[in-house]
């Protein structure tokens, strides 16, 4: 019954892992080992012979210390449902810095782009990987390299996991119907859920809309938490996702 098949090989932490156990105490492993999309875009989920990449969410926030850049002034970074994120250096961190967040591979509109650029980071969710930036008399330092684009469709707090929402095709004619893949972000986790509820998150009709469109077509990315309603025949019971916000894919031009 369930149609998404993992295409991974180990996820993120286990090969750094693996990098320990066999090369013994490092100072430094390359941006290739760790930056998300070089491992996420072949550890994608295929739904009905379409890819989610479900790896390489982040969330940012922007650096106001006051000190000369690259050392200061650029971003904070964490992937998102991950207590740590694997550094430019090898480290796990709670987040991670980076000098600069490069935009040069999303292609929107000039708007769009200011509109992303100019939030504090509490409503836009990232899809990218970390690459190494060298500046002279500075060192080497991690910049942001950015796939894809999320924005919050209120400003409601996003509480929960991370997720991603998918039609996987399925079709009943009786109910529940267990019709959308529910993908964890960053994780390796999918499961599936029988309706989702988006009434929490105080969103206009137009945004509903343009979620339940997502849904059956790339994906939509949410934040809440799966509740099973119960039935008195244990094979009904729905599989709810409620969420406390969603975030709508800025398209490309």
């Amino acid at each position: 019954m369930n149609k998404i098949s993992l295409n991974y090989k180990y996820s993120i932490i286990y090969l750094l892992s693996a990098l320990v156990i066999s090369n013994g105490f490092f100072s430094k492993v390359s941006a290739q080992n760790i930056s998300a999309p070089n491992t996420t875009d072949s550890v994608a989920a295929t739904v009905e012979n379409q890819e989610f990449h479900q790896w390489g969410y982040y969330m940012v926030r922007r650096d106001f210390r006051k000190c000369a850049s690259p050392i200061c002034g650029g971003y904070f970074i964490k992937l998102v449902n991950l207590k740590a994120t694997p550094c430019l250096d090898g480290v796990f961190r709670s987040e991670c810095y980076v000098s600069a967040i490069d935009w040069s591979s999303l292609k929107v509109s000039p708007y769009q782009l200011v509109k992303i650029q100019n939030d504090d980071g509490s409503r836009v969710v990232l899809r990218g990987n970390i690459v190494p930036a060298t500046f002279s008399g500075f060192g080497e330092f991690g910049n942001l390299r950015v796939k894809e684009a999320f924005y919050a469709a209120t400003n409601a707090p996003a509480k929960g996991t991370f997720v991603a929402l998918k039609d996987n095709g399925i079709r009943c004619i009786t109910t529940p119907c267990f019709s959308t893949d529910n993908l964890v972000l960053n994780k390796p986790k999918t499961a599936q859920v029988s309706s989702i509820d988006l009434s929490q998150t105080g969103a206009t009709q137009k945004q509903l809309d343009a979620a339940t469109n997502e849904i059956f077509d790339q994906g939509l990315i949410a934040v809440g938490k799966t509740e099973v309603v119960e039935n008195v025949d244990p094979t009904k019971r729905d599989t709810k996702f409620v969420a406390t916000q969603f975030y709508l894919r800025v398209e490309p031009n």
